[in-house]
């Protein structure tokens, strides 16, 4: 499923990353296979919305369509809700769910969260019946092992794709012990399957920062180090695509920041709290920065250096999301950067 495909960063499908996709390159887009965790749209009537803009985003390309399960029983009357809460039936082996999978082009389904065996059958039935792949996407804290009742089950389709998914953390020794045991179980009765290796380590705090700082990451330590010990494997990398799990924040303003990926750190750019003078300042700081030149020509690049007070470019947090989601996803594609003739800024 993954021929050709370098990276495989896993999203939620809210504005900022669906907006972050759309705005890729599409050379940038060739080497990249996103798994999406489908919600709602924000003040959509209607589910439906979610899967026109991942359409839209991905422009014809497949796509892995998983559901987030964190916006399941998600307070809310609207109809969109109800129906996206109706895909989690495990009727028929989540039939709901797969129907509409079926009904998306190019969109591969995810074998959903079941402790019934019969239930796995019956997905993986369905899968079969869509013929387009699967993906078990297995993160760590679930409360369902699906990778062990993946491999003690019969054989997966040949086009399946296993996500071994460390999850958020800022503390490596926690994601490389939940990993490589989990790898290996996996490798030990399914050598040849595809794998995909994925975290986060996004940073969750930026208090101690005023003026400039690079934080590292460790999502490119800890796929090196899994194929270092599993060099035969099928292994492509994977991550969050420089996000992290959502949380209520605090109390009073947050400062402007403006976030450059790298391909294993974020240079960041914060205003001091008590003198913020906005997005346009940061923006300057970011451009001179001797980071800035070995950005890979994309949107967000483009938008960081067309940012001013008038409102263009970056005019607030989400549109900073898109920015950092955007540059993170560009480089760590190991695409040519080849900006297109017909560029549309996105819009929501």
């Amino acid at each position: 499923m993954l021929q050709q495909k370098q990276y495989v960063p896993i999203l939620k499908s809210g504005i900022a990353e669906v907006g972050a996709f759309r705005s890729l390159y599409p050379s940038v887009k060739e080497n990249v296979f996103p798994l999406f965790l489908a919600r709602p749209w924000p003040n959509a009537s209607r589910f439906t919305l979610t899967i026109d803009r991942l359409c839209e985003a991905t422009d014809g390309r497949p796509f892995g369509f998983g559901l987030d399960q964190e916006r399941f029983q998600h307070q809310s009357h609207r109809d969109a809700q109800a129906e996206f809460n109706a895909l989690f039936d495990e009727r028929g082996g989540f039939r709901s769910y797969f129907d509409l999978v079926e009904a998306i082009p190019q969109a591969v389904p995810t074998i959903l969260p079941t402790r019934s065996a019969d239930t796995l059958l019956l997905q993986l039935a369905n899968a079969e019946r869509i013929d387009r792949g699967v993906i078990v996407h297995q993160r760590r804290g679930s409360a369902i092992p699906l990778s062990d009742l993946v491999t003690s089950s019969p054989p997966l389709p040949d086009d399946a794709v296993i996500i071994i998914d460390a999850g958020w953390s800022r503390d490596y020794t926690a994601l490389e012990a939940w990993t490589l045991p989990t790898v290996e179980r996996v490798l030990r009765s399914l050598p040849d399957t595809e794998l995909v290796i994925a975290c986060s380590s996004f940073p969750n705090s930026f208090a101690h920062i005023v003026g400039h700082l690079e934080e590292q990451g460790t999502e490119r330590r800890l796929f090196s180090v899994v194929r270092q010990r599993f060099n035969q494997a099928d292994l492509t990398y994977g991550d969050w695509g420089s996000t992290r799990p959502s949380s209520g924040g605090g109390g009073g303003t947050i400062p402007s920041r403006i976030d450059v990926p790298k391909i294993s750190s974020w240079e960041i750019f914060r205003a001091d709290p008590d003198n913020d003078l906005g997005f346009c300042e940061m923006a300057w700081d970011a451009q001179h920065h001797p980071c800035f030149p070995t950005v890979p020509d994309c949107w967000g690049k483009e938008t960081i250096g067309i940012t001013t007070d008038d409102g263009v470019g970056i005019t607030g947090r989400q549109v900073a999301t898109e920015v950092r989601v955007n540059i993170h996803m560009t480089v760590q594609s190991g695409a040519d950067s080849i900006a297109p003739s017909d560029e549309i800024p996105y819009e929501d």
